[in-house]
């Protein structure tokens, strides 16, 4: 049925004007309608289903032979080559991993083209995440197969991310989940592989492994194969930890000392910008001022141990982050996160926040609200004209209590001054009492001799907001 659905899919997708101008009939001998329709239908189908959903598809059953023939030659034609690999021996592999705060976990099922099946545990002893476990556990698998030696490999997984950034629907940003892509991909090249996502009830038996190696003492269950992964499949070492003076201070020094400049035209540029605002003495890089002396510039070690004896050293008064970025410039350093670094500092700071004034600003600005007293303030407002009803009645005098949001109605079929007057009677002041505020808004019913002497002699003030907030 999924095939059926995906083959009328695909042709409303490649001839949809067609399909948006004409009714189209569906010829087929299998319950496709029944299919696309059941409202248990999950995955794929649900969704071409909606897909569908906007053009007038009919289904009708299959009379005529001259057009199927053609179809099935199709079909025959161009799926030869894959039903031959289909005939082909065909290892299967189900992965599944996951972290924790002991290790990380690896569990891979492998199944021979014979049905006999092979299960592998493997536990990391190394920090890593969700993510990178999963692809650890498709390495290992992929590792796993080929030394059985497979040609033709059909992986499940249960994790979208992987799935996903394998095909390249999902985009890779960070560096290590690069290096895993791409030892996952190498691997794959070498092999005729095939992913699969499958949901989480479907990989049981490899969830079940991985849950075995993350016990502290791993006990062999059965044939099964385990190991221990004392580091990752991935070179972690970065350029930056083998040069620990490759900060922002060296592109400058490189330009001051040699001339050296990046291929880039625009890096370039802001590079000789920022660098006539520096000069290098004696091999040592300061910045230059208007009024003040040299800043000697610092590299993120040498800052925070600075940051540190400024803060909390021998003449530190534990100041706040405006203080303290003041007080480096003052003693004659620079780097440029000084604002932000010392922000996090001082808020990361144990005696700071221990023994600092306690601050009863409230964190937003308070908001007044009206005193608590019920059927004190009404807002009036008129609303029309309706359609008209019986008696001639088409609009709607509304009248609502501030506190309580209490609502009085009533319709009019003219909305002169008297009826005005009447309704405020008859609805507020009678039911509720006199009450001290009207609010409405500065329409000539409201704001006339009449009304406000109406007011003026209950002694109710009459107030008057904009139209659009009454």
């Amino acid at each position: 049925m999924e095939k059926l659905a995906f083959a009328l899919v695909t042709a409303a997708r490649k001839l949809k004007p067609y399909f948006q101008a004409h009714t189209i009939i569906v010829l087929t001998d299998k319950p496709l309608r029944r299919a696309m329709s059941n409202p248990k239908a999950a995955g794929c189908l649900a969704l071409w289903a909606i897909e569908l959903s906007e053009f007038d598809i009919q289904y009708r059953p299959r009379t005529a032979v001259k057009g199927q023939v053609v179809a099935d030659f199709i079909v025959e034609f161009t799926n030869g080559e894959d039903r031959g690999a289909e005939e082909s021996p065909q290892w299967s592999i189900h992965v599944d991993g996951s972290s924790n705060r002991q290790a990380g976990r690896v569990g891979v099922v492998l199944q021979s083209p014979e049905g006999d099946t092979v299960e592998c545990m493997v536990r990391l002893e190394f920090p890593t995440t969700n993510n990178e476990v999963e692809y650890e556990a498709l390495i290992a698998g992929l590792d796993l197969v080929k030394a059985a030696g497979a040609e033709k490999v059909i992986v499940y997984c249960d994790s979208q991310v992987i799935v996903n950034q394998i095909s390249g629907e999902y985009e890779c940003k960070g560096e290590r989940m690069k290096k895993y892509l791409d030892q996952a991909r190498r691997r794959m090249n070498e092999l005729k592989v095939k992913i699969i996502q499958i949901p989480r009830g479907e990989n049981e038996q490899a969830d079940r492994l991985a849950k075995t190696a993350s016990a502290v003492h791993m006990a062999t269950i059965g044939n099964t194969l385990s190991f221990t992964q004392l580091s990752p499949l991935i070179n972690v070492v970065d350029v930056q930890e083998l040069d620990p003076q490759n900060d922002w201070t060296t592109p400058l020094t490189s330009f001051l000392k040699n001339g050296m400049l990046p291929n880039d035209k625009e890096a370039a540029r802001k590079l000789k910008v920022q660098a006539a605002r520096f000069v290098l003495i004696r091999d040592v890089l300061y910045k230059k001022g208007f009024s003040r002396p040299y800043l000697r510039c610092l590299g993120p070690e040498e800052a925070d141990n600075v940051m540190r004896e400024v803060h909390e050293g021998i003449c530190g008064n534990h100041s706040g982050s405006r203080s303290l970025v003041h007080k480096l410039v003052r003693t004659g350093y620079f780097w440029p996160t000084m604002q932000k670094d010392a922000e996090a500092y001082v808020k990361a700071c144990d005696k700071c926040q221990r023994f600092s004034n306690v601050i009863r600003q409230p964190p937003e600005e308070l908001t007044p609200i009206t005193a608590p007293w019920p059927f004190a303030q009404w807002g009036l407002d008129i609303m029309g004209p309706f359609p008209t009803a019986i008696r001639q009645l088409k609009f709607l005098i509304v009248g609502i209590d501030y506190f309580t949001k209490w609502v009085e109605a009533e319709a009019l079929a003219t909305i002169t001054e008297k009826n005005l007057r009447s309704f405020v009677w008859r609805c507020i002041i009678c039911r509720f009492g006199i009450p001290r505020i009207l609010v409405s808004d500065n329409g000539k019913q409201f704001d006339n001799d009449s009304f406000r002497d109406f007011c003026s002699q209950l002694g109710v003030r009459n107030h008057y907001s904009s139209p659009a907030h009454p």
